[in-house]
């Protein structure tokens, strides 16, 4: 069987996997039905701000600049003024959108002070896009954050997390992102391991995991079949639970469950209208 292209059908990328796993009705609306969600999560925006900082951090000390804290301050307040748009949500009562500001120049400030300052690694590549070919029908992508190499030479990912608490490898999430990427640098830079790690924002604590070629083969392998399953789906049921707050299709999923003290983008999709005209319920305990 030749390869196929990469096509939105074909190809899977990490979140699109983690979607699945965590609601197989929330994937079959974004990635089968190509809806959009009504709302963003004020934690999603927040790390997207972060993200995008902390890339220009790095892009300008490879360019001879190494910004003072105050200067990355002001490019993260500038990026979260720019970016932020009528369908960012406070899910959380009790906490605003200025909080999550705070969080944030809390968090760039310990990055800038307790890790970039003292970071003397070489940059490889920033938001590095991947397609791997995974199987003649299957093909894996992902963006990962940060390529680079020791001061010893060695080859490295990292991943940057703006968790309230460090994951652990039993995690969909921690048991296989950063591997996969790691995988991915190892065949373009053909080295025999790499380092896959996940920082840690809030904390300014870095887990990291040596993935080897056999490794990386093999979380491919298991990736493909991950990506299999979802791919041959037939049913795609709603799997309620407290991540019902945070999806974007709360507003029109029949089964969603969303606790009052969660519920601020519940309300914001109402406010925003949304086109199917079916509202979740807003529980009281």
């Amino acid at each position: 069987m030749a390869a196929q292209s990469p096509t939105p059908r074909n190809q899977y990328s990490f979140s699109r996997l983690k979607a699945f796993h965590q609601c197989p009705l929330r994937y079959r609306y974004r990635y089968l039905a190509g809806r959009r969600e009504s709302f963003r999560s004020i934690e999603t925006f927040l790390g997207s701000t972060l993200h995008a900082v902390l890339e220009w951090l790095y892009e300008r000390r490879d360019h001879a600049e190494a910004p003072a804290l105050p200067a990355a301050l002001d490019e993260f307040a500038r990026r979260w003024s720019e970016g932020w748009t009528d369908d960012v949500a406070v899910v959380r009562a009790g906490e605003t959108a200025d909080d999550s500001f705070r969080d944030g120049r809390e968090m760039l400030s310990l990055f800038h002070r307790s890790t970039f300052t003292r970071d003397r690694s070489e940059t490889i590549a920033l938001e590095q896009r991947f397609a791997v070919l995974i199987a003649p029908d299957l093909h894996f992508t992902g963006v990962a954050d940060r390529i680079g190499r020791t001061t010893s030479g060695r080859l490295f990912i990292v991943d940057y997390k703006t968790s309230r608490a460090p994951g652990t490898p039993e995690e969909f999430s921690e048991g296989l992102q950063a591997q996969l990427y790691a995988g991915c640098a190892i065949q373009q830079h053909e080295a025999s391991e790499a380092l896959a790690g996940y920082h840690y924002l809030r904390m300014a604590t870095t887990s990291w995991h040596v993935v080897t070629r056999p490794r990386a083969d093999e979380n491919l392998r298991r990736f493909g079949e991950l990506a299999r399953t979802a791919r041959d789906a037939a049913e795609f049921p709603a799997r309620p639970g407290i991540l019902c707050a945070w999806c974007g299709f709360n507003g029109i999923c029949p089964e969603a469950r969303v606790p009052v003290e969660l519920a601020g983008g519940l309300r914001l999709a109402r406010e925003l209208g949304d086109s199917a005209g079916l509202w979740g319920p807003v529980e009281d305990g």
